[in-house]
């Protein structure tokens, strides 16, 4: 088949199963990346001032520029169609939903948008609608169903507006990690407009109630940057937040006639296609007749792989176009009965396949091992099908020797075609994904080794007597079949093989593929909602691949995009004892650190986290991860620290010091270079380097050593070992020791009022003593109280 097309999903009706089933929104989900080089500067009317030749602009970092704008439109239709296995690059797709604040679309996207956007039919026309939003300090609220395309329209919008005054920047805004969105959360640049998503609503987090009121507030604050915004949520959402919003910010677009979807489609994909006349058929007529956009794509797949199939090579369904009464003599005859017999999965045809009374197991294997590793060397669909064979139980085979039949002999049975390049292509649109939906509904007893049998293949890349597999050839093949594990899990909503492979490919080569898959998957609308729902049950019961899994995509762009559903995660995965686990959840928090937005929310679960048991070491962990980070503009500045960190967050003491009471009392003993000794040097140095901070730092570390006995306090251990106040007095004793070989401090750089090691030293001793007097104290008190009157 062609290489534009891996879509698959195991139903018996093809034509009712799509988005509204899945309640995603998958008109179409697009490509997009940063535009390189600095912002130009711009005019600040209520309209941007129109330019009659666009400035040429650095190629963007994934080199999108460079495509045609047919293959951007070939892209778009896959990643609707979840094709993600068929991008050049897997990174690609997980960068197409930019989790930067003001990440820029690329001019390919935006050109491919307009190219294939079909105008909705509906109470305000999208004419109407762009005339009034392209003036600064516009809003507008998109709040439609699944399957609406309001992510289409918003960026057609956006799309629109790029294209009528170049000087503007379009891009995507990230909500961020709150519950609301304040003013300030707007960037500080001029001339932009944007679209941001709102974040779904799931148990302990949703967006506030008042964001409906707050939208006044920003259209006055997107005029003065001469900006404007779409705004993306969904009617039961906005229901409960749009009390306060001014009149007519929420519009009503309807969805397009779905044979104009088709046209807009077929013309801007490839226009050698006769679109007239495909679309006056009246059989392909009736097939787009009340589909909801994406089963139209689906559709327009069909007819680009039959009008681009060998007309020599296409199948005999002379049957077929008896059943319907229209001839099959002409090309074009073939091919619409094959996009006919494509839409019904190739049902009839496969069956009649199978009932040869001469067909074999081995000819059924290598069946399904052409269509599910399609692009691989034939001698390795060869030796698949065998391992398959055996993996079924099926009879012993002797591909050696000259007992089996051939390769040529195989292909010849399937109906396939080889290549120069010696892989295996099918003339019948869809014929692939067919087979496997055939045999998954086939041999249901069958499916769990199939799908152990497909975990298996991309990693047996070297064979006796064969060429080995390349790496690239590795990937390309655990990519394909990533993405059908992702189609499946998304439509049928089970996981089987996203689990199984997660088992099998961790700790191998394959892994980041995996992980870059699940990414795409989660950020793009056609399978967002299922994967986010499963990236939460694999942190909260999966196995240990799962968990690893879940975290290290919520340390990604997964994280950055919807922060709060990822710590939510994190914090699942938290509770199991697991190594990697707990370093892939350390980088995580380190990345979603970056966010501003996230911090507060980030930083609370943190501290929750080194308040219970369960959760102990990841708390602790964590916090030291952020303890030993530095602010980026003040190198010697712990983060936690930092005042003017581009967020108005600032951690509490009190907070301050659970987590450093976690890592203080949770160290097993001294170490001069551990991890937990030179988080607490670096905030000793920064009472040197910041003499304003010495008392809250002093004071934190202190408390964070006293004998605590509260029930919001984790536990530690009874166990023989230094007590944390005598480590923390070690540490800071031999950091004193050490100052001496740093004296020019005082002369060069630092602060002139800088206190000395050694009077840091001595103050934190006497608060220690203090500490440890005031304990005793206390336990004396609690002792003469507890004993009765005499």
């Amino acid at each position: 088949m062609d290489g534009a097309r891996d879509g698959f999903e195991f139903t018996g009706d093809r034509m009712h199963e799509g988005s509204q089933e899945n309640g995603t929104d998958t008109h179409w989900e697009g490509d997009q990346s940063n535009r390189a080089g600095p912002l130009r500067a711009t005019p600040t009317s209520g309209v941007p001032g129109a330019s009659e030749e666009r400035q040429p602009h650095e190629v963007d970092a994934l080199g999108l520029t460079a495509l045609l704008d047919s293959e951007a439109v070939t892209r778009l239709r896959q990643l609707a169609l979840l094709n993600l296995g068929e991008m050049n690059a897997v990174k690609v797709n997980a960068s197409f939903d930019s989790p930067l604040d003001h990440g820029e679309f690329s001019d390919t996207f935006l050109t491919a948008v307009r190219s294939v956007y079909a105008r909705p039919m509906g109470s305000t026309s999208f004419d109407d609608l762009y005339q009034s939003w392209k003036h600064a300090g516009s809003v507008t609220v998109l709040a439609e169903g699944p399957g609406k395309g309001r992510t289409t329209t918003a960026r057609a919008l956006l799309a629109e507006l790029r294209h009528e005054y170049p000087e503007t920047h379009v891009g995507q805004l990230s909500f961020g990690g709150m519950p609301d969105f304040p003013v300030h959360r707007l960037p500080k640049t001029q001339n932009w407009a944007y679209v941001m998503e709102l974040p779904s609503d799931e148990e302990d987090y949703r967006v506030s109630e008042t964001f409906g009121a707050l939208i006044e507030s920003l259209q006055s604050e997107l005029s003065r940057r001469a900006s404007r915004l779409v705004v993306l949520t969904t009617p039961d959402q906005w229901r409960r937040i749009g009390d306060g919003a001014p009149e007519g910010v929420r519009h009503y677009l309807g969805t397009p006639p779905p044979v104009e979807i088709a046209r807009k489609w077929l013309n801007a994909e490839d226009p050698g296609v006769p679109v007239d006349q495909w679309l006056r058929d009246d059989a392909i007529l009736g097939l787009l007749n009340g589909q909801p956009p994406v089963e139209v794509l689906r559709i327009v797949s069909y007819i680009l792989d039959a009008h681009r199939a060998n007309d020599s090579r296409l199948p005999n369904l002379e049957s077929l176009a008896h059943k319907l009464g229209r001839g099959a003599a002409t090309p074009f005859d073939r091919q619409v009965l094959s996009v006919l017999a494509a839409r019904s999965s190739w049902r009839n045809e496969l069956l009649e396949w199978h009932k040869n009374p001469l067909r074999t197991s081995f000819q059924r294997n290598f069946l399904v091992s052409c269509s599910s590793l399609r692009g691989a060397p034939v001698a390795h669909l060869y030796a698949s099908a065998a391992d398959l064979s055996r993996m079924l139980g099926d009879d012993e085979l002797m591909l050696e020797g000259q007992n089996e039949p051939g390769v040529i002999e195989m292909v010849d049975s399937i109906d396939a075609e080889l290549q120069p390049d010696d892989t295996l292509v099918f003339n019948r649109p869809d014929w692939d994904d067919a087979v496997l939906e055939y045999f998954w509904v086939d041999r249901p007893l069958s499916r769990t080794k199939f799908l152990e049998w497909l975990a298996e293949a991309p990693l047996k890349g070297k064979r006796d007597t064969l060429e080995s597999l390349s790496t690239q050839e590795q990937q390309a093949l655990a990519q394909r079949i990533g993405a059908f594990a992702v189609r499946w899990a998304v439509r049928q909503r089970r996981q089987d093989p996203l689990r199984l492979l997660a088992v099998r490919w961790k700790g191998k080569p394959l892994w980041p593929t995996l992980v870059e898959l699940l990414t795409s998957a989660s950020l793009h609308t056609a399978s967002a909602s299922y994967v986010h729902d499963m990236l939460l049950q694999w942190a909260k019961t999966g196995a240990a691949a799962q968990r690893l899994a879940a975290v290290e995509v919520c340390a990604g762009e997964f994280g950055l995009q919807y922060t709060v559903k990822a710590l939510r995660r994190l914090r699942h995965a938290a509770a199991f004892e697991d190594r990697e686990v707990r370093q892939a959840l350390q980088a995580a928090v380190h990345t979603l650190w970056d966010d501003p937005t996230a911090r507060p929310t980030l930083f609370e679960y943190v501290v929750t986290w080194c308040r219970s048991d369960a959760t102990l070491e990841a708390g602790l962990k964590a916090f030291r991860t952020l303890a030993r980070s530095t602010d980026s503009t003040s190198p010697s500045l712990p983060v936690l620290l930092a005042r003017e960190n581009g967020s108005s967050f600032s951690p509490s003491p009190v907070d301050l010091t659970v987590g450093w009471r976690a890592v203080l009392r949770g160290m097993g003993s001294y170490e001069e270079d551990g991890e937990d000794t030179l988080a607490v040097r670096l905030w000793l140095d920064a009472v040197r380097s910041y003499p304003d901070l010495k008392q809250t730092i002093l004071t934190i570390l202190s408390e964070a050593v006293k004998e605590v006995r509260s029930n919001e306090e984790a536990s530690f251990p009874d166990q023989e070992r230094e007590s944390p106040r005598d480590r923390l007095r070690a540490i800071v004793r031999e950091w004193a020791r050490a100052g001496h070989a740093t004296a020019s401090f005082d002369l060069f750089g630092g602060p002139p009022h800088a206190p000395s090691h050694n009077t840091v030293y001595a103050e934190l001793s006497q608060m220690l003593d203090d500490g440890l007097l005031e304990t005793f104290q206390q336990s004396m008190a609690a002792s003469d109280a507890s004993e009765p009157p005499r």
